[in-house]
């Protein structure tokens, strides 16, 4: 058999062998071939010489015996099929059998997929189908069940601890939901989605910047526990709620507006992109009725509002359901409009609507799709978990079994590899420059000593 050494050097000649010419991008994928295949055989290499390492000193492994050797095992990496053999192991007092090697390398029983590759499969799960995610991080080699299955196993995902910043005294939050089509065909349903954050800044005459933002969605949960978890939050974050001024932005849903029963301090702040909805179908997209029921708004006569409403409805400009819809919508709302005027209070610009766009709706309901609901559930927490800055480990996809045997020192040491491989060692002599001591030396010893 080959010596890791010889294998290296083989498939490093490749690399160095391969043709520029033929263009930088397909050299560069048959570039990441070759090293991929060099991990996987160093891989291999470092596995069967542990497992040797452990039968040749008895006292590494002791009460074990070797039961049955040369078992296969092959395993789905980032860098393709993993293939080695090892050592099924007996304990003569216990009667367990175990695959140490297995054990000491962090490999599962009957586990197919390497766990660091199951992470990577349900991160890439937040932004793409399962299908789609298979085939960035495994080339299709995984199934999109399997995909799917690794995201509703993957547990305690936490972001880094955080200092409660007590400075500040304003803070925001942007409540919506998204509608979401389920896989039964029979109904659909709402997950739900608030941002916390502080006093928006403008970037450019369009864009805006939330800073300090946090998101949490809520799928098949009370409103009362959601809106208690948002509490807590901000707790966390800014330490005594007390002392700070919330203001609560959306559309008027029930549930949102419920949230300044459990949030001390809050305010509710209407978005004005369903109010200008509505004012464009009510009055037929004509600018002085928009231009006027603005400016009541303003002023804060709600009578003359309701007169105009009427006044559209009887001559035609709107049917009487959207006028009447218009007049009980800023009946129930007034409150959450006023505060957009009141000089005494910074209510800011609402942006929910877009901030769903993108954090939900772009993974659950902009595509044709329907959805189960421990699907749903998952991966829209996995979403807001990787947005809000966190990531998806090993860990987090199953917990490490503790090993039979310890890896201790002298295991360590047996398996260290004493030789150092280089390319070609008598290119060295063209590494270095000229005028360093280790050109000279080596130049030396080339003409037997008579240069230095």
């Amino acid at each position: 058999m080959e010596s890791i050494h010889q294998v290296a050097a083989e498939i490093i000649n490749k690399i160095l062998d391969i043709d520029i010419t033929q263009g930088l991008t397909p050299s560069l994928a048959e570039m990441k071939q070759h090293a991929d295949e060099l991990i996987r055989e160093v891989a291999k290499h470092k596995l069967e010489a542990l497992d040797q390492a452990l039968v040749d000193n008895r006292k590494l492994r002791r009460g074990w015996i070797v039961e049955h050797k040369d078992v296969p095992r092959s395993l789905l990496t980032g860098h393709g099929l993993l293939q080695y053999k090892r050592r099924y192991y007996r304990n003569g007092k216990t009667g367990q059998r175990r695959y140490l090697v297995d054990d000491l390398a962090g490999i599962e029983k009957y586990e197919r997929i390497e766990v660091g590759l199951t992470a990577q499969l349900c991160e890439a799960a937040v932004d793409n189908s399962y299908a789609k995610s298979s085939k960035l991080c495994s080339g299709g080699e995984v199934s999109r069940q399997t995909v799917m299955s690794k995201t509703r196993n993957v547990h305690s995902c936490k972001l880094k601890p955080i200092e409660p910043r007590t400075d500040v005294r304003e803070i925001h939050l942007q409540a919506d939901e998204d509608h979401v089509a389920m896989q039964d065909g029979r109904r659909d349903t709402i997950v739900k989605l608030v941002a916390i954050h502080e006093p928006v800044r403008r970037e450019g005459q369009k864009r805006i910047h939330l800073p300090q933002r946090h998101l949490m969605t809520s799928y098949n949960e009370p409103v009362e526990d959601f809106w208690l978890r948002v509490a807590d939050e901000i707790d966390r974050r800014y330490g005594d709620i007390d002392r700070l001024k919330i203001y609560i932005h959306g559309d008027g849903a029930g549930w949102i507006r419920s949230g300044t029963k459990w949030i001390k301090n809050s305010l509710f702040v209407l978005d004005k992109f369903h109010v200008s909805q509505l004012v464009n179908r009510v009055t037929g997209g004509d600018p002085d009725y928009r231009e006027y029921i603005w400016k009541q708004m303003a002023q804060g006569s709600r009578q003359k509002i309701y007169e105009l409403t009427q006044a559209c409805i009887d001559s035609g400009v709107c049917v009487e359901n959207t006028g009447k819809t218009f007049q009980q919508y800023i009946r129930n709302n007034w409150d959450g409009i006023q505060i957009w005027y009141d000089k005494s209070h910074n209510a800011g610009s609402s942006c929910a609507e877009g901030l769903v766009s993108h954090v939900l709706s772009s993974r659950l309901s902009s595509r044709p799709c329907g959805w189960l609901d421990e699907g749903l559930e998952t991966i829209s927490r996995l979403r807001v978990h990787v947005l809000n800055g966190g990531r998806i480990l090993p860990e987090n996809v199953r917990q490490a079994r503790k090993p039979a045997i310890r890896a201790t020192k002298a295991l360590q040491k047996a398996i260290s590899v004493d030789e150092r491989f280089e390319i070609n060692g008598a290119g060295r002599l063209h590494t270095c420059h000229r005028t360093s001591s280790s050109y000279r030396l080596f130049n030396a010893i080339a003409n037997g000593g008579m240069v230095i």
